[in-house]
């Protein structure tokens, strides 16, 4: 079996919740991409990130069912995009045959509250947009939040928000999600891994 750990070179860098990168694809070449720690079954940066790097790392892992060694062409390559994915995490990118597209967070998050908002039963889809780094959280309004983890092709977004009085609160989870994967995806090109829908309110 072919022995997935990743060469130290992985590039070092920090996602916007705080966590190092080159943990995270660590854990997704030891297979453990699916065992959430308490703080990444919350984070949509980190479930994001795993995802994208799970997604990167899955032809080293076909190999590594069938031979016993990958072939060291095939590992730099995984290892190639995994590096220029993990050196910008805070962006989303969307290759195509004449050139690439980054997308912000910032961009999924405004995105995603419009179409939550959309959604007959949902009464506010509040946006708190986390800066990366040192700088200062920038806020529309209070909380609740809407957030948005993108890394490579792969977003994570969570959404906090109040509904009306009166309405199946399972059946509107489910419309929201729906509603803001299919907006997601077909706007932006990303791939919506998981909408998380929290509803913090109900107002008559």
């Amino acid at each position: 079996m072919t022995q997935e750990r990743t060469p130290d070179a992985v590039a070092q860098g920090r996602l916007p919740c705080g966590r190092d990168t080159a943990a995270l694809v660590d854990q997704v070449a030891g297979g453990a991409t699916d065992r959430l720690d308490e703080h990444q079954r919350d984070c949509p940066y980190c479930q994001a990130a795993l995802a994208e790097f799970d997604r990167l790392w899955a032809p080293v892992r076909a190999v590594s069912s069938h031979r016993p060694q990958a072939p060291a062409g095939l590992l730099d390559e995984a290892m190639r995009s995994i590096r220029g994915i993990a050196a910008d995490p805070e962006y989303g990118r969307i290759e195509g045959p004449r050139g690439r597209t980054r997308i912000s967070g910032r961009v999924v998050v405004a995105l995603a509250r419009h179409l939550a908002s959309r959604v007959p039963g949902v009464r506010v889809a509040l946006t708190h947009v986390i800066a990366a780094g040192d700088g200062p959280e920038t806020s529309l309004e209070d909380s609740p939040e809407v957030t948005a983890g993108v890394v490579g092709g792969s977003t994570v977004v969570a959404i906090t928000l109040a509904a009306d009085f009166g309405h199946d609160l399972v059946a509107l989870g489910a419309r929201i999600r729906a509603t803001v994967e299919e907006g997601i995806r077909a706007q932006t090109g990303l791939e919506p891994v998981a909408v998380l829908v929290h509803v913090d309110d109900v107002l008559l």
